[in-house]
């Protein structure tokens, strides 16, 4: 059902209306929160934390915007105000056996062992980058939406990506420059 019919729905009263937009993006929240937090516990308690702050402000959805884009703003904002409070900047850690350091010879490893390098190169990039690699490559959104959700300008967007690539690259690869 479309978004805005669900919204709707639990504007009228109709709390399936509300049940159902979480069950449609229960599982993309937890993923971003934990893409950007690394912590699984975590990823569901700042996920709930998500939906509390959607189902107190749903009304201040203007339905002009993709409602997605909205939630994923509201998603990443949480995450960044929860790791925050805990000071938790540290990079992720998915495998320490795998190190990104240096050069690494990508063509030697199987399927799993570059996605696991993949996500811990990805955990060590600051967090502005992180979310915006994250958005864009996992999520799948387009640069206008990763901006609204962001909250910055497109051409922000472009070049955190242009630094967030550049320096997987170094870390994955060795590459100087």
């Amino acid at each position: 059902m479309e978004d805005i019919r669900l919204i709707e729905m639990f504007d009228s009263g109709d709390e399936k209306g509300f049940e159902m937009l979480v069950k449609k993006y229960q599982n993309r929240v937890i993923n971003i929160v934990y893409s950007l937090s690394g912590n699984t516990n975590n990823a569901d308690d700042i996920a709930q934390e998500v939906f509390v702050k959607l189902y107190k402000n749903i009304r201040f959805f203007k339905k002009k915007a993709k409602f997605s884009t909205w939630l994923y703003r509201i998603t990443v904002n949480t995450t960044y105000n929860y790791l925050k409070k805990q000071k938790r900047y540290v990079p992720l850690h998915f495998n320490p056996d795998l190190d990104v350091s240096g050069k690494v010879f990508l063509n030697n490893l199987d399927h799993r062992e570059k996605q696991l390098l993949l996500k811990r190169a990805i955990g060590q990039l600051p967090l502005k980058y992180r979310s915006v690699i994250i958005l864009k490559e996992i999520e799948e959104l387009c640069y206008k939406d990763i901006a609204k959700s962001l909250g910055c300008r497109i051409g922000t967007v472009e070049s955190r990506l242009f630094r967030a690539r550049r320096m997987l690259k170094k870390m994955l690869v060795g590459d100087k420059k």
